[in-house]
């Protein structure tokens, strides 16, 4: 039995437009008009256009598309780079001015083992201060005031 090769114009079963499959005659004239052709391998191509959902675009705005997309990933890839050296140059201060701080915290903590009996007068007052700034104990449970 022979077979006829047929190209999908439109979705059939499990067959979408453009799919090439072969079936028998009868097969095929049972199925409504316009569903398929018979396949012609010497029929040229579509010139070229391709079909995205309902908008057709033929090969050059194909390659506009993507030197726009390029230009666009470029400009993008610049903008990172330029964000990525004032970042790396942020760090760079701010590790600077840590240096600073830790170079002046070392020399102060230098300075107050220096003199150690008047630290310890500071201290013993800040305890006193201490003391008096509290409430005392809280309340018992239970007690009436």
């Amino acid at each position: 039995m022979t077979k006829v090769i047929v190209e999908f114009l439109r979705a059939h079963g499990r067959f979408v437009r453009g799919d090439i499959a072969g079936f028998a005659p009868d097969v095929v004239k049972k199925w409504p008009a316009g569903v398929c052709v018979p396949y012609d391998p010497d029929k040229p191509k579509a010139g070229g256009v391709a079909v995205i959902g309902n908008i057709e675009l033929d090969a050059d705005g194909v390659r506009k598309m993507i030197s726009d997309a390029e230009t666009e990933f470029a400009a993008k890839t610049d903008a990172l780079s330029q964000r990525e050296q004032e970042l790396a140059d942020r760090e760079a201060e701010l590790a600077a001015r840590e240096r600073e701080l830790l170079s002046r915290v070392a020399a102060e903590q230098t300075d107050a083992s220096a003199e150690p009996e008047e630290a310890a007068a500071v201290d013993e007052e800040a305890a006193k201060d201490a003391t008096k700034k509290t409430a005392g104990a809280p309340p018992k449970q239970g007690a009436k005031a």
